[in-house]
């Protein structure tokens, strides 16, 4: 088969037959090189995403190190200073030491927590990676394979899109246990340098474990919450009725939330609110917030002006030659030959100084179109100018069905 061929399938069946694991989890991140990585996967795959923020981290740099203990396929006990994350089967709690969430009835899926890609690598990577050759090497005495990787375009973007989430980088460098094909070590890259290093260590295969290692300890003074109380009250906080519904049960009252969250039931400024209550802001808001705000209504009410050569939208991030696509999209609305269409600012949060959360609408004839009314993009301060957000633009106008071109570098 071959080397490459021997460790593909290695990565395949791993862990190879081991039923539990135990050992520390390393991982370090650079977070603006990781929000780049995103970004450069964004640009890959033509499509968009604009991250979320809830208070993240403002450092430059983190490093988390976790205690490790694994019971496959189903329980786990994965805790550090700032986190907690214990499934014993059946209940899964999840959270910060002092505040946890009990998802009651939920097994919990190994494969969603960050160890798990580590643990069961094939899984998540085949179909988004393309490996080189490997070659042996060693880490801590553990014979080990050392192979390259990089992305891959094909009809798995969204979980190439995943992968540049959850593993952090675009091309990247892993070291597979050679005995069971677990992850010992990742560096995650962009531009070729790290934005993430994960390490497995002081590992220990099959170790002896019991129910007491999957249950969950509460950290004196902490709340813990079940996830069907949380979704209650927020229910409460937004009006919504539950009467009739049986409070135990949280798929009925996810389905009530739904129903009574529909946009046509909620007015515009509550919508908004709503929306804004999503974002945290990570750092300080721009010193002229006024003149800021200014700008980028200006960048979103000008979105279609257009550089000398008639190509590029000069008031959107890397707007290269994407004049031509808007004004596909613009076909494509259906509306009258004569009327008109622009782009309306309905609020902008700030999330730091170069960076803001932007809520708009298209209006045609002055009437807001039902398809793009109260989106989400973002704005971003490149070179001192307030620029529309690329990927906002793409996700607009893949919404009108337009393949937009690749950004030129």
């Amino acid at each position: 088969m071959g080397r490459k061929g021997d460790l593909l399938e290695l990565i395949d069946g791993a862990p190879g037959g081991i039923v539990a694991l135990s050992g520390s989890v390393w991982r370090w991140t650079h977070h603006e090189r990781s929000r780049k990585a995103i970004e450069t996967a964004t640009q890959r795959i033509d499509a968009s995403f604009a991250t979320s923020s809830f208070g993240g981290p403002t450092s430059e740099t983190t490093d988390e190190h976790l205690r490790v203990t694994i019971g496959l396929p189903n329980r786990w006990c994965l805790e550090s200073e700032s986190r907690v994350d214990v499934c014993d089967g059946s209940t899964r709690w999840i959270g910060v030491p002092s505040r946890v969430t009990e998802m009651d009835g939920n097994e919990g899926d190994f494969g969603e927590t960050d160890v798990g890609m580590m643990i069961q690598p094939g899984t998540h990577l085949f179909g988004v990676l393309t490996f080189g050759d490997p070659v042996q090497e060693s880490i801590a005495a553990r014979p080990c394979w050392k192979v390259d990787a990089t992305s891959t375009l094909g009809q798995y973007m969204p979980r190439l899109m995943m992968s540049a989430m959850r593993l952090g980088g675009v091309d990247h460098t892993f070291w597979f246990d050679a005995g069971t094909g677990i992850v010992l070590r990742h560096v995650g890259l962009v531009d070729g340098e790290p934005c993430t290093i994960s390490e497995f260590k002081e590992v220990v295969l099959d170790p002896p474990i019991s129910d007491l290692d999957f249950a969950f300890l509460r950290t004196p003074g902490a709340v813990v919450e079940r996830q069907v109380d949380q979704m209650i009250r927020s229910a409460e906080m937004h009006g919504i009725s539950l009467a009739g519904v049986d409070h135990d049960d949280l798929k009925a009252v996810q389905e009530a939330i739904n129903a009574g969250m529909r946009p046509d039931r909620i007015a515009p400024d509550a919508r908004l609110k709503m929306q804004k209550a999503k974002h945290v802001p990570v750092g300080d808001p721009p010193a002229d917030e006024a003149t800021a705000r200014a700008s980028i209504e200006y960048a979103y009410s000008h979105h279609d002006e257009v550089d000398e050569s008639g190509r590029d939208l000069v008031n959107v991030q890397r707007g290269h030659r994407l004049a031509g696509a808007l004004d596909e999209a613009r076909k494509r609305i259906p509306v009258g030959a004569d009327s008109t269409a622009s782009i309306v600012v309905d609020g902008i949060l700030f999330l730091r100084s170069d960076e803001a959360v932007v809520w708009f609408s298209v209006e045609v004839d002055g009437h807001r179109y039902p398809l793009a009314s109260g989106r989400e993009g973002r704005a971003v301060k490149m070179d001192g100018r307030w620029l529309i957000e690329r990927a906002t633009v793409v996700d607009l106008l893949g919404g009108a069905g337009v393949t937009v071109p690749l950004p030129e570098e």
